[in-house]
C-alpha cells in the first residue's frame, strides 16, 4: 500500500511538471503583455494596456489578421469538405487497397513544411501563377487536408454499416444517407478536424513564407517584427491569439459534447 502511495505522489508530480513544462512559456508570455517596461524581464515594473492599445492601432496588425483570418475560413471550409469525402471515399471504395489510400492522403502531413514549401513554390511557378492569399489558401490546404483525413477516417472505425444498409433498404439516394446518416454521426471529427485545420493554417510560417505574396498574414507579420527586435507588442499579439485559441478549442469541445450527447440520447 506505502508503495502504491509513493507510485501515485510520483505520477502526480512528473504529470505536474509536464503541465508546468507545457503552460509555463504561455503564461510568462502573457504576463509580460501587461508589462509596464519595455523590457521583459522580472521584476514587471507595473501593469498597462498600452501595448492592447498599440497593438489595435497598428494598421500593419489589422490587415494581417484580416487575412489570417480570411486564408484561416478558406482552409478549413476546403480542407475539410475535401478531407471529409476522401475519409469516406476511402472507406466505401477504396476495397483492400485501403491502408495505402490512406497512408497517400496523409502523406503531406509527413513531408517537412520547408520541402513542402519549395515544392509548392516550384509548382507556382511552372503554372505562372501570381503569389497572393489564394495561393497561401491553397498551399495550406495541402498540409491541413491529411490532417483532416486521418481525424475523420479514425471517427469512421467500427462504423455500423448496417445503418447505411437500412436506408438503402427504405429507398434513400446516396446523398441522402451521406447527409442524413453519415455525416450526423461524424459531427465530432468533423469538428475537430476543423478546428484543426484553423489553428494549423492560423499559425503557419514557412509554407506562407513560399507561397505569399505582398499580403502579410499575422505569423509573417510576427516573424518580420521579431527581426527588429522583441517588443511586449508582440506579447500582446501572442496573448490574444493565445485566448481566441482557447475560445475556439472550448466552442469545439461542447460542440464534440454536445454531439456525443444527442447520439447517446437519440432512440
Amino acid at each position: 500500500m506505502r508503495t502504491d502511495k509513493v507510485s501515485h505522489w510520483l505520477f502526480g508530480a512528473w504529470t505536474g511538471l509536464v503541465l508546468v513544462f507545457l503552460f509555463a512559456p504561455l503564461f510568462v508570455v502573457a504576463i509580460f503583455s501587461f508589462n509596464a517596461s519595455e523590457i521583459s524581464v522580472f521584476p514587471i515594473k507595473g501593469l498597462t494596456l498600452k501595448w492592447y492599445v498599440q497593438m489595435f492601432n497598428n494598421s500593419a496588425f489589422k490587415e494581417a489578421i484580416v487575412n489570417s483570418l480570411i486564408v484561416a475560413g478558406f482552409t478549413v471550409v476546403i480542407a475539410t469538405s475535401l478531407g471529409v469525402m476522401a475519409a469516406t471515399g476511402i472507406r466505401s471504395y477504396a476495397g483492400k487497397f485501403k491502408g495505402v489510400a490512406r497512408a497517400m492522403g496523409t502523406m503531406p502531413m509527413m513531408v517537412p513544411r520547408l520541402i513542402l514549401g519549395i515544392a509548392l513554390l516550384t509548382f507556382y511557378n511552372v503554372l505562372q501563377a501570381d503569389l497572393s492569399l489564394v495561393t497561401v489558401i491553397f498551399g495550406h490546404v495541402v498540409f491541413a487536408l491529411p490532417y483532416v483525413v486521418l481525424i475523420v477516417s479514425a471517427r469512421l472505425v467500427g462504423f455500423d454499416d448496417s445503418l447505411e444498409e437500412a436506408a438503402r433498404d427504405l429507398g434513400a439516394s446516396t446523398f441522402t444517407v451521406f447527409r442524413e446518416i453519415t455525416l450526423p454521426l461524424l459531427r465530432p471529427a468533423i469538428i475537430g478536424s476543423a478546428l484543426m485545420s484553423f489553428t494549423l493554417s492560423f499559425d503557419e510560417v514557412v509554407v506562407t513564407f513560399f507561397t505569399t505574396g505582398t499580403e502579410n498574414t499575422l505569423p509573417m507579420m510576427i516573424w518580420s517584427m521579431l527581426r527588429f527586435g522583441f517588443t511586449p507588442e508582440i506579447n500582446a499579439i501572442a496573448t490574444l491569439t493565445l485566448a481566441v485559441s482557447l475560445i475556439l478549442a472550448l466552442i469545439g469541445e461542447m460542440s464534440i459534447r454536445k454531439a456525443q450527447s444527442d447520439r447517446a440520447s437519440a432512440p
